[in-house]
């Protein structure tokens, strides 16, 4: 397992489509992780107030203009649901060496 947490914007804590307790943001939690992974994030100011002290950060947006690439060391234009599958095999490559 890579350690990781969950985190998410406003908009997805106030549709319930995950727990409040995990909104990241100026008005959620801030958090300071090694690797931040941002999927589908656009990158409001309000979001990257909670997000801005990570060491690294890591986007991929469908938006090749979505402002989250301004703050992210990383950017991948791209669908979520078809990166996740590749980093994730990546990753499970990387382990197995």
């Amino acid at each position: 397992t890579l350690g990781a947490a969950l985190a998410c914007s406003r908009p997805v804590s106030d549709e319930g489509w995950r727990p409040h307790e995990e909104h990241t943001g100026q008005t959620g939690k801030i958090i300071a992780p090694n690797l931040y992974m941002a999927f589908g994030i656009s990158g409001a100011i309000q979001h990257l107030a909670g997000v801005s002290s990570s060491k690294y950060i890591v986007a991929v947006n469908t938006d090749k203009d979505a402002p989250i690439f301004e703050a992210a060391d990383y950017g991948i234009v791209g669908d979520a649901l078809k990166v996740i599958p590749a980093i994730t095999e990546e990753i499970r490559k990387a382990r197995e060496k």
